[in-house]
């Protein structure tokens, strides 16, 4: 886990602000300790409830008015740990891949030398771990596709840049659009790794290296060359990989202030941990787990996407705007998805993709057999034909065709392509997800129109 030392100055407390302590106790010595811890590990307002998301420390003793107090903490969860450090001070190890937000209470007691106490409560809580957006890993794994983005606070308002795969000037370029990030891979190489993206069927290797200067001196920069340079080693503790220039000392990706382009900084920038996602903002190897929509909204921009669990390894299929013979294609790449929007339709909604520019409507529609009778069909087209609604249950779209009844898009058993199935193959909700996969709308936090 990551550990955030919590730096505590000694500062001279001003007792008069703390007399609700002193009032409060016949030991007006140790209720100024009392009032010190107080002071120190407060919330930032009285209605807040501070958030922890990672270890810290805090103090074993203080000193007031010239005499030491001792400070013992305690804690009410069994998902909390505290533990004494060598200089004294006490960690508290939190979890951070806690499923749910957790809540609670640390105490410290105050005693003094004569082994009177006084004790003050602090409530604190873990947010819940990341499982849909964009998540995080702790070590990225040789061959696997990642993302590499970073999350840029300093930008009003804050977001996330991805790697895109090409250079701006001298700097790497980003782009908020996740559709339009690389899938970037890690390759084990002897003293650690190199980062590469493929272009085409060449890999292109994101390297931190070395040029000349004019007056013989070599600067570190970054590029995007077609052989890897200098290997990386990855700091688990910062996530984030760290390459070793020699003379210029180690380096890292990604950046600071608002700039909006991945640059190489030295690591000696976030020695000091608490600096990250605040000045600093590294960049790490990150999963983008789309998130489905309960309540879409129009012209908002989404990914339309089923988890094909009849797969023999289940993946998420998203629509491509493309068709694959007469059903419509799909990939299990999020790189290869196009963005979706509804819009306000006489009944409800139409659903359309953009696929280089190029507005298509996702329809169910029919067509005319030889018989001359009518059969259900999907079809990428320039204008919009049945009208859908939105089933909240089932987090999917249904068009009525009439006399042929009610459909969904989706798939079934092992088929990789979006098609139309009858909306009773649904109406027991059971079957979802087991041998019917409706496709839905997902959220990958998108840049609408």
């Amino acid at each position: 886990m990551k550990k955030f030392l919590a730096v505590v100055a000694v500062l001279v407390l001003c007792l008069t602000a703390c007399t609700c302590f002193a009032e409060a106790t016949a030991n007006p010595e140790l209720a100024s300790a009392k009032a010190y811890i107080y002071q120190l590990y407060k919330n930032p307002t009285r209605k807040d409830i501070k958030v922890t998301m990672t270890d810290y420390d805090l103090l074993g003793k203080v000193t007031v008015d010239g005499v030491e107090y001792s400070v013992e903490w305690t804690v009410d969860s069994d998902s909390v740990k505290i533990s004494a450090n060598d200089d004294g001070s006490v960690h508290v190890d939190v979890n951070e891949k806690s499923p749910v937000e957790l809540l609670y209470t640390i105490t410290a007691t105050v005693k003094d030398g004569a082994g009177n106490a006084e004790t003050v409560s602090f409530q604190r809580t873990v947010p819940a771990v990341a499982t849909t957006g964009v998540v995080y890993v702790d070590v990225p794994e040789v061959g696997k596709a990642y993302k590499f983005a970073l999350d840029q606070n300093g930008l009003t308002p804050p977001a996330t840049l991805f790697l895109n795969g090409e250079m701006s000037g001298n700097y790497l370029g980003t782009t908020t659009n996740v559709l339009d990030a690389v899938d970037v891979y890690v390759e084990e190489t002897t003293g650690g790794y190199y980062i590469y993206f493929n272009e085409g069927e060449a890999k292109k290797y994101v390297n931190i290296t070395t040029y000349t200067k004019d007056d013989g001196s070599l600067k570190n920069t970054q590029k995007i060359e077609d052989a890897p340079s200098v290997p990386y080693t990855w700091d688990a503790e910062r996530g984030t990989m760290v390459a070793d220039l020699g003379d210029l000392g180690q380096y890292y990706l990604g950046t600071y202030n608002t700039y909006n382009t991945i640059s190489t900084s030295s690591v000696s920038y976030i020695a000091d941990v608490t600096k990250i996602g605040v000045s600093q903002f590294p960049a790490g190897f990150a999963n983008v787990v789309p998130e489905q929509v309960e309540e879409p909204e129009v012209g908002k921009a989404y990914v339309f996407a089923l988890q094909q669990n009849g797969l023999e390894t289940p993946a998420m299929l998203f629509l491509t705007g493309e068709m694959s013979g007469n059903y419509l294609a799909t990939s299990a790449s999020l790189s290869d998805a196009a963005p979706v929007y509804l819009e306000q339709a006489d009944g409800g909604y139409y659903l359309y993709c953009l696929k280089d520019g190029v507005k298509k409507y996702v329809n169910i529609t029919t067509y005319t057999k030889d018989d001359g009778s009518l059969k259900n069909t999907q079809k990428l087209e320039d204008t919009p034909s049945v009208p859908y609604t939105w089933d909240a249950e089932r987090c999917t779209l249904i068009g009525d065709l009439g006399d042929l009844g009610q459909y969904y898009m989706g798939t079934y058993n092992t088929y990789t392509t979006i098609s139309t199935s009858s909306v009773s193959y649904i109406s027991d909700i059971t079957k979802i997800g087991v041998s019917q996969f409706p496709a839905g709308l997902y959220d990958v936090k998108l840049p609408n129109e």
